[in-house]
């Protein structure tokens, strides 16, 4: 803990939690929401134990570059006219300095901002702070429930292998992730009778581990402790890390690869496989296989002004299918994205991964995969640590006849990298389906951390003239999203924000971006995510945010914000209220931190394709560079799908499984 910051970063950290989370007198206050402070929650001490989860050194270093640069006096005189430190000014003139970088014309100081905007109001929101039952004041406030009672069937975790010391194993087939392209290839060929051993970075969890607190399982069970972002830091990055992966902690929509994306990426790849009976084969055994469907796609009152937003204007929508069984629909199912307790969640740790464990699988949680092995210019397995009970790492040295790579589109080209294949195309190509929302202010309670994750989407503005442009969807709304994507443009405008969650929805706009970004490693082989979006994407974002806005009026909304710092902010009773808002969102602008994004979906940075010269592994998965290492996750996408991609990687999985098996 000492470690991480000095004391001088340290204070000067305390300083920015108490300038964005002081304490207001308001009245009545009968939860303390207001007059709860950072001070009173020791926010400051939770976001430097966060910091600790950060893998690359480059990420802390620059958090503590900030920290200091704040409290230099030089920088503060350019920038504030005054020679002091920030640790040394009164509140309201350290706000100014806040404000200065969120809304600074510099995207480096805008970064800064953002980035300890949701350091230090993740750190305040999502744990409780109160003894006995986890409550917070923030939750009380808005009449959100907090955990909820533990179901009395339990769902136990994966039959896994616990390390305490070096080991060394052989196999016929060691998969490097555990997710949707993981989970199913090592569940096929587990089941035809091969020796499989399944190393996954992130843990084992069963139903006592889904405590639906946030900050515990953002910090347990997605990638780095959810803490990951772009090199801009404009971009968040959610993925998923545990057995299961993303599909265990998503929100179980299954949409097919569509037909547009399936032509597209045959014409690009030089492939005919997207729009072949093959491929489409390998989506309907996936489909059947996790009973997809819409008979459990039930819509919460935040999916119902979706759907009665889009018919008021005559747009489309349609009920989303989904990879559930026996779902709990009521407030239970809102906390899914935190994983599904009562199993009812189809992920590959409830089918494909069981499945191999039943068939004679090794699979090893807590495993960081370093690089694979060769003999003779073929890969013949994979070395790396594991963390044992302890803590303490244990070396592991597996050998296989083959490799799969299903690490996920930013470990999995960085594994690559770290091997020394040397393919161009390795880690460039990647989509992140930036998304961002509108939200709406209604006159009624909505809840919007209720109900089933996602029942409904609009294609209404998904193609605008080339095949790309943006859907809707909503999400369940607890407060980690809030806390960390809504604009800001001082302390009591947030905090008045967060204090109206349960009168608020959303319309989250899904942009399929068409140009790409690249996944780099560094010198000590961590991977380094740039991306930013383009010009063309842009514009699909901004035509899904006037759209996004239009619905939520339609239904009644009663004010509308967008997640910019500072937010734009409208009533629709005033006249003009549309123009207003596109102008205001025009003026903000939409890239480099000025707007809040998110990706759930990361793909296509090791590109399937029909020879070297256009991507990085062939049809079969096979990576051109060294035989035996194959890929099969999203980074093999050719493009981003423009859907929820969890069927689609499943569908490459078992594709490229068959193919191993000669089938």
């Amino acid at each position: 803990m000492s470690s991480i910051l000095s004391p001088r970063q340290r204070q000067v950290l305390d300083g920015v939690c108490e300038t964005l989370l002081p304490s207001f007198e308001v009245s009545p206050d009968p939860a303390g929401f207001y007059a709860t402070g950072a001070h009173d929650t020791a926010t400051a001490t939770r976001a430097e134990q966060l910091l600790g989860a950060l893998r690359d050194p480059l990420d802390l270093a620059r958090l503590r570059l900030l920290l200091d640069t704040l409290e230099n006096r030089f920088v503060n005189l350019i920038f504030t006219g005054r020679f002091v430190r920030f640790s040394q000014l009164p509140a309201t003139e350290r706000e100014r300095v806040l404000q200065g970088y969120a809304h600074s014309r510099l995207a480096l100081r805008r970064a800064g901002f953002q980035a300890l905007k949701r350091l230090v109001h993740v750190a305040f929101y999502c744990w409780p702070v109160k003894d006995g039952p986890p409550r917070h004041p923030a939750w009380e406030h808005n009449g959100y429930p907090g955990p909820l009672p533990q179901p009395a069937r339990q769902i136990d975790p994966l039959p896994a292998c616990t390390v305490d010391r070096d080991l060394e194993l052989e196999c016929d087939v060691v998969v490097v992730g555990s997710g949707a392209g993981g989970g199913v290839v090592a569940g096929l060929l587990a089941e035809a009778g091969w020796r499989v051993v399944v190393l996954e970075k992130g843990g084992n969890p069963g139903s006592r581990d889904f405590t639906q607190v946030e900050g515990d399982m953002l910090s347990r069970y997605y990638l780095d402790g959810g803490l990951i972002m772009t090199q801009s830091g404009s971009l968040p990055i959610l993925a998923g890390s545990c057995l299961g992966g993303g599909t265990v902690i998503n929100y179980s929509t299954s949409f097919p690869l569509p037909p547009v994306a399936r032509a597209e990426w045959d014409a690009i790849s030089g492939l005919s496989l997207f729009d072949s009976a093959r491929f489409r084969e390998s989506l309907e055994r996936v489909h059947t296989r996790l009973t997809v469907g819409t008979r459990w796609s039930t819509p919460a009152l935040r999916d119902q002004l979706l759907e009665r937003g889009c018919r008021t204007l005559g747009w489309h929508v349609e009920p989303i299918p989904r990879n559930v069984t026996d779902c709990k629909e009521g407030v239970e199912c809102g906390y899914c994205g935190y994983g599904c307790r009562h199993g009812a969640k189809n992920s590959t740790a409830r089918t494909y991964l069981a499945s191999a464990a039943r068939h004679g699988a090794t699979l090893i949680p807590h495993c960081e995969v370093d690089r694979v092995t060769t003999d003779h210019g073929r890969a013949n397995g994979v070395t790396g640590l594991v963390t044992g009970p302890d803590g303490r790492p244990h070396q592991i040295r597996v050998r296989a006849r083959t490799v799969v790579a299903a690490a996920g589109s930013i470990n999995t080209p960085a594994l690559l990298l770290r091997s020394g294949l040397e393919n161009p195309h390795i880690g460039r190509g990647l989509r992140l389906h930036p998304a961002t929302a509108v939200a709406g202010v209604f006159p009624d309670r909505v809840e919007p951390w209720t109900g089933a994750l996602q029942t409904r989407y609009s294609d209404q503005f998904a193609d605008l003239g080339d095949g790309y442009g943006a859907k809707f969807e909503t999400a369940p709304v607890h407060f980690a999203l809030p806390a960390s994507g809504f604009g800001w443009a001082n302390a009591r405008q947030h905090r008045d924000d967060i204090g109206r969650l349960a009168h608020l929805s959303i319309v989250g706009v899904l942009l399929r971006d068409r140009d790409p970004g690249r996944v780099v490693v560094s010198k000590a082989g961590h991977p380094r995510v740039h991306y930013e979006l383009s010009g063309h994407d842009v514009r699909s974002v901004r035509q899904g945010l006037i759209g996004a806005a239009e619905l939520l009026v339609a239904v009644g909304a009663t004010e509308l914000f967008s997640l910019h710092t500072p937010p734009v902010r409208v009533r629709p009773g005033e006249r003009g209220w549309l123009e207003r808002f596109t102008q205001g969102i025009d003026a903000r602008g939409f890239t480099k931190c000025r707007m809040s994004y998110i990706t759930f979906h990361q793909m296509a940075s090791c590109t399937m394709a029909a020879d070297r010269r256009r991507g990085v592994v062939s049809e079969t998965g096979e990576t051109f560079d060294l035989p035996g290492l194959y890929v099969a996750d999203a980074s093999a996408f050719v493009t981003s799908s423009g859907v929820n991609p969890m069927i689609t990687i499943m569908a490459i999985a078992d594709h490229v499984a068959r193919g191993m098996l000669g089938r």
